[in-house]
């Protein structure tokens, strides 16, 4: 038996033409926390200042929001499972967020999948393949509706005594939102790149869109096309940020919780455009489980609770399909091969 676990060494999306010519330098820092190496580029007299709040701010979201963090929150909620736990209002809030979102993906984004990622080993160093009998008896673990949320002296969050919930398929997107109005309280633009999760910071220092390359999924040395746009979340799931392969098989780190085991959509990667990073993060989790048709379905589900929300979805026989919205904002490489075609 031969295992090879690989990780993503090249973000999914790629933020290009960053600035005009000749206009002033950015102050840049990088940031490794939720597990990722972050870049944040930030334009405007308080750049410095901006970045320097913004990498904070990552490491405190970081503490609050890792399962694994001794001490966190989420950790505690887990430890406490079966019983109501103490929690902050910011967490309180996003842990509702999930479970609405998970109630309108139809489960297809589930913040208590987090026995069944375990079971994979997806993040650690031995990842291997459950028995179908070990993942039917996690299954019946899995399901967001069972997350009460109770609001007496402070927020308290229960789950089922067999129950752990993981917040990564959020976090990443919603960090990108709090980044965002910290550079905005700085009077600054910028990008914020969360490794796959790219939050853009109003506009170029020339009053122009910035350009986002989103990467192939079956070559992430290449591109599939540009997004040029501004003030917004573009959010990449795909089958090659975490993966292993055994016996000649792939595995991607995307499960499906219908089933416990990685997502078979008929998707290589969705791309979400949204207004609101924690959205667009979760809902592309959401759109590469459901496939191209399901997807489809969140736009109507979804845009009245956040806009701009439009789908880049890359098919496993080739095809690359788009929402009607990117339309002029959406740019294909010409040269990649695929077949680009508009959702409907």
């Amino acid at each position: 038996m031969r295992k090879r676990f690989l990780s993503l060494l090249l973000t999914a999306l790629t933020v290009v033409s960053l600035t005009a010519c000749g206009a002033e330098k950015p102050a840049v820092k990088t940031v490794y926390a939720m597990d990722t190496v972050m870049t944040l580029t930030a334009y405007g007299k308080n750049a410095e200042e901006a970045v320097a709040a913004a990498e904070e701010e990552l490491y405190r979201l970081d503490q609050l929001l890792d399962r694994f963090a001794e001490n966190s929150e989420l950790a505690a909620i887990n430890a406490n499972a079966g019983a109501p736990t103490g929690v902050s209002d910011e967490l309180a809030e996003l842990i509702a967020l999930s479970r609405h979102i998970s109630e309108k993906t139809l489960g297809a984004f589930d913040p208590t999948v987090a026995p069944v990622m375990d079971a994979w080993g997806f993040g650690g160093e031995s990842p291997r393949v459950p028995t179908q009998p070990e993942l039917e008896v996690l299954l019946s673990t899995i399901g967001a509706a069972r997350i009460v949320i109770s609001y007496e002296d402070r927020p308290r969050v229960t789950i089922g005594s067999a129950q752990a919930l993981d917040l990564g398929g959020i976090a990443k997107g919603y960090a990108g939102g709090c980044v965002k109005e910290i550079f905005e309280k700085y009077g600054c633009t910028g990008v914020i790149d969360l490794g796959g999760d790219v939050m853009l910071a109003g506009k170029k220092t020339d009053g122009k869109d910035w350009r986002v390359a989103v990467k192939d999924p079956n070559d992430p040395s290449d591109f599939l096309g540009t997004l040029t746009l501004s003030d917004c979340a573009v959010v990449t799931s795909g089958i090659y940020e975490r993966n292993f392969t055994e016996d000649g098989v792939l595995y991607h780190h995307i499960i499906d919780p219908a089933t416990g085991r990685p997502a078979e959509s008929g998707l290589v990667s969705a791309t979400v455009v949204c207004a609101d990073g924690a959205y667009a993060d979760a809902l592309s989790t959401a759109a590469f489980v459901l496939g191209a048709r399901g997807a489809v379905s969140l736009c109507d589900r979804f845009g009245t609770e956040t806009p701009l929300l439009e789908l880049l979805l890359v098919t496993d026989d080739g095809r690359v399909l788009c929402t009607a919205g990117l339309d002029g904002i959406f740019e294909p490489n010409t040269e990649s091969g695929y077949l680009y075609e508009q959702l409907s």
